[in-house]
């Protein structure tokens, strides 16, 4: 598909996402509906040994085909696979790592299985799911692979437990019932007393797991001239059933997990760039952070300050001014959201630089035009804004989002003008938010009507519908020379508060059509 018209699918669509270097990579593979797959194929209960070691065998099979992998456990239909620190396996791409895993896993549980069951049929496709983590240093991928073993000790015990009071009688539920609330000696005790097993006889397999790893061993290769044997160090890949929360097994064997000699050039790997998918339309909604405490120290007007909403609303038009290809903003209490155009190249789509620098910009201008808004205030509290990327594929879901703000906005306010009012009229905090509690939207109108004699819909639109940003056409004569006027079309911002019902869209289809050079 190279140079041709329709490469662009590729270069604007796919995206890889790169894990961060110097970290420890685990892929942990689970098998998927396996509780089904273990009775259809019959697997004994608690444990099913020959199941376990096909799956040690699958294991096996990882670290013989990946010399990245330097470290698996593995416990029921799980396995961990640890990458070494400074893999370079598939560029670290993510998605190659995982899908290749799991793909060639599973192609060896299928291939393995009448090696272990060969009076066993395979009745429907075993398959596995899996994740990746990443754990920048060996304290933390030891601690991950404890919690592992762990979990299996907690999950083998409980299970004995539970299987041999149904061999015994009872049912699945009496079981549960009997376990609920033991603790570990309790599920000892359990077995000790009514079934004659000592826990700690359990094959290791099942109590502690396995662990597959490649060892160096001394292997004979051939004789001297006088009979003595010449021997070379080996790798051997090698399944054990041993201890791993403990020290002693890292301590002796230090060579699988040590942390590799940082290069300097991989500094530069950290700094990953995420860019917005193409051919969406991105929406940074901007928030205030602790606007309560805020305005409780400026002094705001309850439930509204009208200052203070067009204070906002005229930072929101510098902001789409500053950034021609934000073609929309709709505004309320303490929050803006800004639509960009679908086609935006606005710092190549780089997500962060996009978010942080309208947020900027929106406090610079905040901050900047207090004085004119609050003339007599001085700024006693440092506003910040916090902000959320959004990307949406289509205008219709754009103007549904637009939507349910407004909806928040109708919702919110009509409650604080409620709560508000009752305050003021004397009641305290606690007393109105009880008298608002599960009320509906008449119910709050006529509690404004009755107490008050307010029509909540004579109400500011500021305040009920909230602030709408966008650049209308409008035609304006200039004169050129000695010619007559000519017509030129201008775009200003301009706020409005409307509803953003079809009509509104529909009266003003350029919204959505306004191409890169506006």
């Amino acid at each position: 598909m190279a140079n041709s018209k329709y490469e662009y699918v590729k270069r604007e669509f796919e995206s890889d996402r790169s894990l961060p270097a110097s970290n420890w990579i685990v892929v942990r593979i689970d098998g998927c509906h396996f509780h089904r797959f273990s009775e259809t194929h019959d697997f004994e209960k608690p444990n099913d040994e020959s199941a376990l070691r096909l799956m040690n065998a699958c294991a096996t099979s990882m670290l013989e085909k990946f010399r990245d992998m330097v470290f698996a456990y593995g416990v029921s239909d799980e396995y961990s696979f640890v990458f070494r620190e400074g893999t370079e396996f598939y560029q670290r791409r993510e998605s190659k790592i995982l899908s290749l895993c799991v793909s060639f896993f599973t192609s060896v549980y299928v291939m393995k299985w009448k090696d272990f069951f060969p009076s066993k049929e395979l009745k429907e496709p075993p398959y596995f799911d899996g994740r990746v983590v990443c754990y920048p240093n060996l304290k933390t991928i030891r601690d991950y692979m404890a919690w592992r073993q762990v979990d299996c000790h907690i999950n083998n015990q409980y299970n004995t437990c539970f299987w041999m009071l149904v061999k015994s009688g009872r049912t699945e539920k009496e079981a549960q019932q009997t376990l609920k609330g033991t603790f570990s000696k309790d599920k000892n005790e359990l077995l000790l007393q009514q079934f004659q097993i000592n826990y700690d006889d359990e094959p290791a397999i099942f109590r502690k797991g396995s662990c597959v790893y490649r060892a160096k061993v001394e292997t004979k290769v051939k004789s001297d001239d006088h009979g003595n044997p010449i021997t070379r160090t080996q790798s051997v890949t090698t399944v054990a059933n041993v201890d791993i929360i403990g020290p002693q097994f890292w301590e002796k064997h230090q060579d699988i997990l040590h942390e590799e000699k940082c290069k300097y050039e991989l500094v530069k790997k950290f700094d990953t760039i995420h860019r917005l998918p193409h051919c969406n339309w991105t929406i940074v909604r901007i928030n205030a952070c602790q606007f309560d405490q805020f305005s409780v120290i400026h002094t705001l007007d309850k439930p509204n300050d009208e200052t203070a909403l067009r204070l906002m609303n005229a930072s929101a038009s510098l902001v789409m001014e500053r950034f021609p290809d934000i073609i929309f903003g709709y505004g309320f209490n303490n929050e803006y959201s800004f639509v960009f155009q679908e086609k935006t190249e606005l710092f190549q789509r780089e997500e962060s630089l996009i978010l942080s620098s309208c947020s900027s910009y929106f406090t610079s201008v905040y901050v900047t035009m207090w004085k004119e808004f609050f003339p007599k205030k001085e700024l006693l509290r440092l506003p910040h804004f916090e902000a959320e990327i959004l990307c949406y594929p289509k205008p219709k879901i754009i103007c549904d989002y637009l939507s349910w703000r407004q909806a928040e906005c109708h919702r919110s306010n009509q409650y604080n003008t409620c709560f508000w009012m009752l305050v003021k009229s004397g009641k305290d905090k606690n007393e109105a938010h009880e008298i608002l509690k599960g009320t509906l939207p008449k119910d709050k109108n006529e509690l404004l009507f009755q107490r008050f004699q307010m029509n909540y819909n004579n109400e500011p639109a500021m305040f009920r519908k909230g602030s709408c940003a966008y650049r209308p056409k409008v035609e304006e004569f200039t004169k050129v020379g000695d010619s007559k006027n000519v017509t030129r079309e201008r775009r200003d911002v301009t706020v409005a508060h409307v509803d953003m019902k079809p009509g509104f869209w529909r009266k003003h289809p350029y919204i959505f059509n306004q191409c890169h050079s506006v």
